[in-house]
């Protein structure tokens, strides 16, 4: 165990009883020491040093970022992305930083491509408040790119769930082989070069037992006490059978990302509160039970040293949930709910067809509702957060995040506020 508790225990013992002397130790009375000083640290480490309470009605809508027209404000989104790309509609958003832009992996879209393709966005935007314009990566034709690597079928549900830059290379995560009972979805990494090529490299995760179909990574930010060795590692934070999963945890060498060599899976606590690494992803352990995940995303606050996840779910109560821990395997916050469709969004920004007068927000959709898209119910799904806009103005921390809100079927830029306690 490669650990700076394990050397100070031996040079205070050598100290005392010389070199000798403590080579005759008894090696389990030694272990006994290093095994408590790590707990130690690892309960240091996990113990709360901020409490963040939600501020119940600050979640609000910033803006907009699909199509040419907000729906809400009747007013000219900043994207254009109709105008400008011949996109209508599309969905997800899960983001990731490379070479100073925020890059955006969206979902199966409308446009003049007729079929449910991909594609990625990106944004030099640093303040959301000042607005966001989205510009989409295109082909030589000048249309969206999308995204098709090699031999990886990207029909209709099969889309990207991941991205990560490493040492000036980006990655993107796709989801792959889906079938209606989601017992044959599995979970591609790519290598992503621009301006178009994606190359597969290997399956991440596979039903029906996989654990990682759609997820969240992030390299470590800091050295954390209670990973494996081999470091440093990517994180990544997934879930299985969509919107039926708990959250599970793995960690990869950055050194080996491409080959997977030296994956481990969070497995459980040990007896004094270190977390368990193992091989197998059979044996990888929620961190966040609930049943009913689909869509996660987990930040790094820097200015706070929490880890900030939010998800959907559809129990015990729909909505958009948040959680936050001090180690990549928690123990995770009680969920707070930071946003509700029907309380918050139904009938201004997500339309409502049970409403009258009509709300005036149908269209763009995708599928079997383009043939009436005012009897199409919108929702709200994937609130992906975007790190870089993560701001501490105070004892408040300011929460921007992408939100699907399926009719109209566009993404929408989000914010909520929360209390910091010390």
């Amino acid at each position: 165990m490669d650990d700076p508790f394990r050397g100070i225990i031996k040079m205070k013992l050598g100290h005392r009883f010389g070199c000798a002397g403590s080579r005759r130790l008894n090696k389990l009375f030694v272990h006994a020491i290093t095994s408590a000083c790590l707990a130690s640290s690892a309960l240091a480490q996990e113990a709360p040093q901020h409490i963040l309470h939600f501020l119940p009605g600050s979640t609000t809508k910033i803006e907009q970022l699909i199509g040419d027209e907000d729906k809400e404000q009747h007013k000219p989104t900043r994207s254009q992305t109709v105008t400008r790309y011949q996109l209508q509609g599309t969905d997800l958003g899960n983001s990731f930083e490379h070479d100073g832009r925020v890059y955006f992996l969206f979902g199966d879209t409308v446009g003049r491509l007729d079929r449910a393709l991909d594609t990625i966005a990106s944004t030099d935007a640093t303040d959301p408040e000042q607005g966001v314009r989205l510009d989409f990566l295109t082909e030589s034709d000048g249309l969206y790119l999308t995204i098709q690597p090699p031999g990886i079928k990207m029909g209709a549900f099969e889309v990207p769930v991941s991205g990560i830059s490493l040492n000036g290379q980006m990655y993107v995560v796709v989801s792959t082989e889906h079938s209606q009972d989601a017992e044959t979805d599995r979970a591609v990494l790519t290598k992503f070069t621009r301006p178009a090529k994606f190359q597969p490299l290997r399956t991440i995760s596979q039903l029906r037992a996989g654990r990682f179909i759609k997820m969240s990574m992030h390299a470590e930010p800091v050295p954390i006490a209670g990973l494996p060795p081999g470091g440093p590692f990517v994180i990544i934070w997934g879930t299985g059978p969509y919107r039926k999963s708990d959250a599970y945890l793995s960690v990869v060498p950055i050194m080996h990302f491409e080959t997977g060599e030296g994956t481990r899976y969070f497995a459980g606590l040990d007896s004094t509160g270190a977390p368990v690494w193992s091989s197998k992803e059979s044996e990888a352990t929620p961190i966040v039970r609930n049943g009913t995940l689909g869509d996660l995303s987990v930040t790094w606050c820097k200015d706070l040293g929490l880890w900030l996840m939010t998800y959907d779910r559809r129990g015990p109560a729909h909505g958009v949930a948040f959680s936050y821990a001090r180690t990549p395997w928690g123990p995770w916050s009680e969920p707070q709910i930071l946003f509700i469709a029907a309380r918050d969004g139904a009938g201004k920004f997500i339309h409502d067809p049970k409403l009258s007068p009509d709300d005036g927000l149908a269209g763009p959709v995708i599928g079997k509702g383009q043939a009436n898209p005012a009897a199409v119910h919108g929702g709200a799904y994937a609130p992906y957060v975007v790190e870089r806009w993560t701001k501490l103005r105070g004892s408040e921390l300011n929460l921007y995040y992408l939100l699907s809100t399926w009719n109209p079927y566009v993404v929408v830029l989000m914010k909520s506020r929360l209390q910091v306690v010390n």
